[in-house]
């Protein structure tokens, strides 16, 4: 396999590159970087090469389905011109990824000013893990001059919510950090009148074809218990994230993590369970905070058919 193909696997099995958003766009420009280096000379050997390239890519994480999408759109591409030429069809790879990256940046500013307009005056904002989209909204609130506060989690065992704490301080966003097993308490009416919390909003990595949606593992229990304490749950992210080949949330297959990053010297015999994802029901969710606006959830899929007709 090509040098920098093998990195990029590296870069996103190891979460050096995080984010469905990131992953999708590494996998683009891999495969963009790889059709330019590729020298065959059959079509059809082309073609196989770059959708192996994808695959393996792929193999890196499980439940990136906006990845999967990026591989998808290239080989529609490539094989809706049945007449091309090996030169010709360097050129649909490159083409299509620059497509699909403007369209991955148009469709992160709609959601920025989409998410914004949540924002309001003395909100009280919960968040969890790192989604650079929520970030991104949070900023922009944070430019118009709206006052408000972020309380969002640590993320173990990785702890990306480091990253998002990093983010919101450095943009001057008042945050406040919550260990994971204090967070569904803090966002519960129980915790009191200190905290309020208004309103979740978080990212996700794949969206069900029934509206409902897989995050960083704890998404559900925060979500859950939002939904209980009638706090609206609203997820930003680009449609982009379908895996059309889920009909429900039963059909995506969550990635399980190595137990080493739990307990690296746990005792023998042990047995640890460290998935990386888990999943949040549509019933729970208030909105999708997208390209196509603020939607409910079982608007979803038909804004997406009309709008990305090749992914079906």
């Amino acid at each position: 396999m090509n040098r920098n193909i093998q990195q990029v696997y590296k870069d996103i099995k190891s979460i050096k590159i995080q984010g469905a958003t990131n992953v999708a766009l590494a996998v683009g420009k891999a495969l963009k970087r790889y059709s330019k280096e590729l020298n065959v000379q059959k079509r059809s050997e082309f073609i196989k090469n770059i959708s192996n390239a994808g695959k393996y890519l792929l193999s890196a994480r499980a439940t990136e389905p906006m990845a999967d999408n990026v591989v998808e759109f290239i080989l529609f591409q490539m094989k809706k011109n049945k007449s091309a030429s090996v030169k010709e069809l360097k050129k649909i790879v490159q083409e299509s990824v620059d497509y699909f990256l403007d369209l991955v940046h148009k469709n992160n500013q709609k959601i920025i000013r989409n998410g914004e307009k949540l924002i309001r005056f003395g909100d009280k904002v919960f968040t969890h893990c790192h989604s650079s989209t929520v970030i991104k909204v949070l900023q922009a609130a944070k430019r118009n001059k709206k006052r408000f506060e972020v309380f969002q989690t640590e993320t173990r065992p990785l702890y990306q919510g480091h990253k998002t704490a990093k983010d919101l301080v450095k943009a001057g966003i008042k945050d406040t950090l919550v260990i994971d097993s204090a967070a569904p308490y803090l966002i519960s009416k129980i915790s009191g009148n200190k905290f309020q919390i208004d309103k979740l909003i978080i990212g996700c990595d794949a969206i069900s074809r029934d509206g409902s949606c897989v995050n960083k593992v704890g998404s559900f229990s925060l979500a859950l218990t939002a939904f209980l304490n009638k706090v609206p749950v609203y997820i930003a992210t680009q449609a982009l994230k379908i895996n059309e080949d889920a009909k429900n949330l039963k059909a995506i297959k969550i990635e399980q993590r190595s137990a080493r990053e739990v307990w690296k010297k746990a005792p023998k015999n042990l047995k640890i369970f460290n998935p990386a994802f888990d999943k949040i029901p549509k019933e729970l969710i208030r909105g999708y905070i997208c390209e196509f606006g603020i939607i409910k959830p079982e608007v979803m899929i038909k804004r997406i058919k009309e709008n990305y007709g090749w992914l079906w």
